[in-house]
Parts: structure tokens; sequence; C-alpha cells
């Protein structure tokens, strides 16, 4: 994959960006006021802007008018994507209706990038009793980097500006406007701009307005409930617009699939195809022709292995576990990969230098493997937008092995198995970065997909009737081995010990530890089994002859997990298919009579199906709990049946186990009873 003429055209066209970038940031240049090493200008609004008044009052017949919490008055966004401009104009207006939010209403935060963006503030007005009055102060407004991605291993070099307004009051109107200016070079022209027209407080006015380069061809995408969009062509610019009024708030059932959009939104950017989201990418993941020298001893022990399946997976181990994840998501750097040798050497990277490291480890050993642009915010849904590279937000890899696809990310550690048996489905739909590349590509899952974990729990009653003992085994296969692996691998063998015997504790109370926590880490078969061994001391809950024990299978309580919003009206998200089954068996004395009797439960939906059984024998009781997740996705018409069953398994997963210790009777007492049960039977012939 040569890029000698290409790389030129590139370097070129950077050129180019980066002198109109410059050209922005000296445009319209206000008062600056500078805090420590950043910056932020207060200056008039941009003339590309179209200014209208708002509202004096709130329209009595739209949404809102009675709302005692908080209201948006106004919601607007203009954008001018004109050659060398790259303005994003803010003009935001809202009204605490309640004391409560009062506190809300007086801050306000913005967030913009020096390193290629400036911040203008325009206004920080505020109305009461019907009269405007200016409440900006510069010098009261803070400027901090605040790296909120950092606990996610993430760095992004942005700046929160805080405008703090004093004296707001309860039905206070607060209106903010701003621009930011400039936008990442190596975009390159492949911003699209979004607007959500819909919140959970009601909108009086919300609007999106966009200027393009006379003769562009505009292109958009909206959800059913946004408003039309409105082309004109102007001397200087394509104008695109969408106008929302009285819009009423919108009722977040949580629990959305990724690809699902809740709210009222859309989309304006240059009208293009994916091809062309492709020539941007390809100039980023040039072909290198020569591999890190320090990964030659690798290369060779990894070309002996008897199959590219095993190079593959033994490329992807090294990449996943000995490059550790870190993200420098800063100028360039947020979509440019750094090269394959400084993300060894330097070992870390994030999911573009990663991704970038494998494929040119695979190449170099004559595997197919092309870089993939994947969208997690949006997963699938990124189908039905506008081709545009800010449509993604991640990068995995593309493999072409015996004849098949092997989708993988770099970015998951602890991973065993095969690398073609792993579900990366929930990604959706991909753009691999390859010349002849034009269309988006669906990550389906694998032939064979193993996703298990099994718990078995078994309760002995010790002699003396009180204490119990009791061992767990629980089995992980599949991606379940693998979310288990990490979590475990990043803690001590005692924190382990400590925190699974707490488990027990909360549940029973006073116990003693038998055994420590017992790892088995088959990672070529991906399959760990955990086992733990404790003494329950006085588990039961006594009343006379009766003992009880409650118990519970917890393992299934995630699945088993109620949304927040049970009467729905968009899709729900349930969990990823596999097979869950959870075993609790109570072997009991002789002289214990169980107080239940055998039974069974069965329910499903058209996301799972479930059985629970209990079985009796004279000195154990077994219980099992079987749960399937066939779907990972339930659609509106599915989720009432679906919840209401979910709603039963919840009921189900717990037993009370309630027993009658029987008083064993003496040889004297058996024979006394023989005789007495003779005496009372009649006679033969009446005799």
């Amino acid at each position: 994959m040569s890029n000698t003429t290409t790389d030129g055209g590139i370097g070129m066209r950077v050129f180019i960006v980066a002198l109109l970038w410059a050209m922005a940031l000296t445009a319209q240049a206000g008062e600056i006021h500078r805090r420590g090493d950043f910056q932020f200008e207060v200056g008039p609004v941009p003339d590309f802007v179209a200014s209208t008044p708002i509202a004096e009052r709130w329209d009595p017949k739209a949404p809102g008018a009675a709302d005692s919490r908080w209201r948006f008055w106004r919601n607007e966004v203009q954008v001018d994507r004109r050659d060398g401009r790259d303005q994003r104009y803010v003009d935001y207006a809202f009204e605490a209706v309640s004391d409560t939010f009062v506190s809300e209403a007086g801050r306000f935060k913005i967030s913009f990038n020096p390193e290629y963006q400036r911040l203008v503030l325009h206004r920080a007005d505020l109305r009461r009793d019907g009269i405007w009055s200016p409440r900006l102060s510069a010098h009261k407004v803070s400027l901090a980097r605040r790296e909120e991605g950092f606990e996610n291993d993430l760095s992004d070099g942005l700046v929160t500006a805080l405008i703090v307004l004093e004296d707001v009051q309860a039905g206070d109107v607060v209106r903010i406007g701003y621009s930011v200016i400039g936008s990442n070079p190596v975009m390159a022209g492949q911003m699209s701009d979004w607007m959500t027209f819909a919140w959970t407080s009601p909108t009086l006015e919300a609007s999106l307005r966009v200027l393009l380069e006379p003769g562009t061809t505009p292109g958009s995408y909206r959800t059913d409930d946004a408003p039309q969009v409105v082309t004109r062509q102007l001397p200087d610019a394509v104008e695109v617009t969408m106008r929302g009024k009285a819009i009423a708030a919108a009722v977040d059932e949580g629990g959305y699939p990724a690809w699902y959009q809740p709210y009222s939104r859309a989309q304006v950017a240059r009208r293009q195809t994916w091809a062309d989201v492709v020539a941007w990418g390809l100039p980023l993941y040039p072909q290198v022709k020569a591999v890190p020298a320090a990964l030659e001893p690798k290369l060779r022990e990894w070309r002996a292995l008897d199959n590219d399946a095993l190079r593959l997976a033994a490329a992807l181990r090294t990449v996943q576990d000995e490059v550790r994840y870190f993200g420098v998501e800063m100028g360039e750097n947020t979509h440019r990969p750094a090269t394959p040798s400084e993300t060894w050497q330097r070992r870390f990277g994030d999911c573009k230098d990663k991704a970038y490291l494998l494929v040119t480890l695979l190449q170099a050993m004559g595997i197919d493997a092309v870089p993939a642009l994947v969208s997690i915010a949006h997963g699938r849904g990124i189908a039905a937008f506008m081709p545009s590279a800010s449509n993604f937000d991640h990068v995995i890899v593309r493999a072409r092995l015996g004849g098949g696809t092997v989708w993988m990310d770099p970015t998951i550690s602890q991973q065993g198995g095969k690398p073609e048996s792993v579900d990366l489905s929930r990604y959706g739909m991909v753009l691999p970065l390859v010349a002849g590349s034009a269309a988006l590509e669906a990550v389906d899952p694998p032939a064979s997909l193993a996703r298990t974990t099994t718990v078995d729990e078994r309760y002995e009653v010790t002699g003396n009737g009180t204490d119990v003992k009791l061992t767990v085994e629980t089995v992980y296969e599949g991606q379940d081995a693998d979310y288990a692996r990490r979590s475990i691998a990043s803690q001590r063998s005692e924190e382990l010990t400590r925190r699974y015997s707490d488990h027990y504790r909360k549940r029973f109370g006073e116990l003693s530890v038998a055994a420590g926590t017992v790892l088995h880490d088959d990672r070529q078969a991906n399959r760990l089994r955990v086992n733990e061994a404790y003494v329950l001391k006085g588990p039961f809950q006594v009343a006379g002859a009766s003992r009880s024990l409650n118990l519970y299978a917890d393992s299934l309580e995630a699945l088993a997990t109620l949304p927040s919003t049970m009467v729905r009206t968009g899709p729900l998200e349930f969990a990823d298919p596999g097979t869950y089954s959870h075993r609790i068996r109570v072997a009991y004395p002789l002289n214990w009579k169980p107080g239940f009797v055998a039974d069974e439960a069965v329910h499903s939906s058209s996301a799972f199906d479930y059985q629970r059984n209990v079985a009796i024998e004279p000195d154990l009781v077994d219980l099992r709990y079987d749960l399937k997740v066939k779907q990972r996705y339930l659609a509106i018409g599915e989720t009432a049946t679906h919840l209401e069953q979910l709603r039963s398994v919840r009921e189900d997963m717990s037993a009370r186990l309630n027993f009658l210790l029987v008083t064993p009777t003496t040889a004297k007492e058996r024979q006394q009873r023989i005789r007495s049960l003779l005496r009372d039977m009649p006679q033969e012939n009446g005799k």
C-alpha cells in the first residue's frame, strides 16, 4: 500500500487547512483575558449570525407553560463552515422555575481546546420582571484544564470556562451567548454539526443554522420528530436551517441500545460518501515497511508457528497485554496514530495507536489486516448518518483469515481463546480503511459463540446442626472469562478472598474462610474456574424445632435487573447472548424434614428462556436456576411481555428452605408403638 503520491497531497492539504485555521484564529479578535496558560475573549456576536429577539413571555399553549422545575427559552446553534472560518455560535436561554435548581442556573460551563480553538464570550444576561440586565463579569470567569477522561486513561487537552452569575432567583431567565472558533486541522473538512432539539425539560424554541461554501451540496440526517430541513442558496453561502418551536419535554426511559436515538436530533454536513471518509483516513495509517527492531525477535518466533491463526493470536495478545491503554487525544493525535515504533517503545497507546501497531505486525507476517473505524456511541445507528469522519470514536482491526473475517479490538486486555470466537457485534457497523472501500461493513457475531457462567454452591449442615460448610465453584467461559479475568487481575489474592468472603458475610453473617480463593485459568480454552470454601456460623433462622435458610441465585441478579422505566415507547437493551446457570445444593441431616415440596417454574420472552427446578432427596435439596439469553435487544413491541416475565424471574430467584427437626425415637419406644397399633387392629372373626 504505497502512499508516495498521496503523502504529498495530504501534506499540502494539511498545510492549507492549517493556514485557514490560522486565519480563523485571527478573525474578529475581541478583548483578551488571560488565566495562566489559557485565555478567552469578550467580543461582539459574529457577523454571520442571524439574530432574533427572545420571546417576551412563554406561550400559554406551549408545553412547559405550567412547568414547575426548569425550562429552556432558547437553544440556538449557528455554525459557519465556509472555508477558513469554522465558527460555532451558541445562544442559550433557560429558567429555573423552582428554587431547587437556582444554583444550577447560576453557573455555566463551556469547553474548548486552546490548541486550535478560541473561546469568545458575547453575553451573560439576566431577565427579571421583564427587564434584561448584563451580568458578564470577565474577571469572574475562570479557566481550568479539567481532564475528566483521565480516570479512563484519556488526556484530551480540553479547557473549561466557568461562568458564575450572582443574584439568580427562581423565575429569572438567564441568557448565555458565546462562540468557539476553530476546529481540529486533522479533520480536514470532515466535520458535521449536530443538534438536539428536545431535552428532558420543555423548550420554547430550538434551531440549527449551518452555512456552507457556495456550490456545496448539503446533506442531513434527522430523527422523525426533528424539524424539517430548509435549504437556501445565498449569494455567499449555502444555508441549512432547522427550527423547532414549543417542544415538549422528552422522557428518558433509559436502557436504550446505543444505536437508538431517544431524543429529537439532526445532523448537517457536506454531502459525501463513505469512500470520501476512507480517502481521508487512509493517509493517517500509511503502510510501514519496517517493523520496530525490538519486535523482530517476536516476529521470527511467530512466523515459526504452524498457521496464520496462531500467528494472529500471538500478535493480538502481545498488543493487548504488553501495550497498556492510554490516550493522548490532543491536536492531530485525536485521529492520527503514533507510529508503531513509538507505540511499542513507550508501551502505551490508545485505540488507533494499538490498532496501527497490530495491523503493521500482521501485515509483516503476510496476513491481510486493516484498521476499521467504529462508533461506540451509536453502534449500527451510524448507517443512517451522513458520512463523516466525526461519526467515529474508536478503531479496531479487521483481518481476513482462512476465507473468513476476524474482528479484533487491541484495547481489550486479558482476552483468552481464539480471536475468531470473540463477539464484537455490539459495534454494529464499521468502516474498514482500505483502498476501494465505499461502504460500512457489519460486524457479525461468530458462528460459534461461547459465553457461559456456571455457579455451583453446596451447603452441608455439620454434625452440630448449627454450622454449615459452604463450597462454591464458579466457572466462566468465553467472553465471561475475559471479563472475570480482567477484574481478578487487578486484585491481590488476599484482597480477592476478602471480597468474595464478604459477599457471603453480607448474606449469612459470621463465617470463617476454610480455604483461600483458588483460581484455575486455562486462557487458551478461555475457561476460568474460581473455588471458595467457608464455614457459616449459624446461618439458620431458628424458631423452636424449625430451621430456615434463605438462599438466592445472585449470579443471575445483573441479568434480571429491571430498567428504570417499565412502560416503554422505545427499544430495550437486555444482555449479551449466553448461558447462565446457578445451582444450589443443601445436604441436611436425616432427622430434618423439609417443609416444602419439589417444584419448577418456567418464564420466557423473545430475549430469554428461564427455568427453575427444586428436587428433594432424603438428605439433599437440589435447586437449579438456568437462564439462556437469546438476543441482546428488544423491539418496542416486545418489551412489555419481556419485562413482565423478567419481573417474575426476579421474584423466583430467592428461596426460603424450612426444615422441621424430628426427634429420633428409641428402640423401646418403637416396640411400645407397635404393640399399641396391634391392640387397635380389629380381631379376626370378631374375637
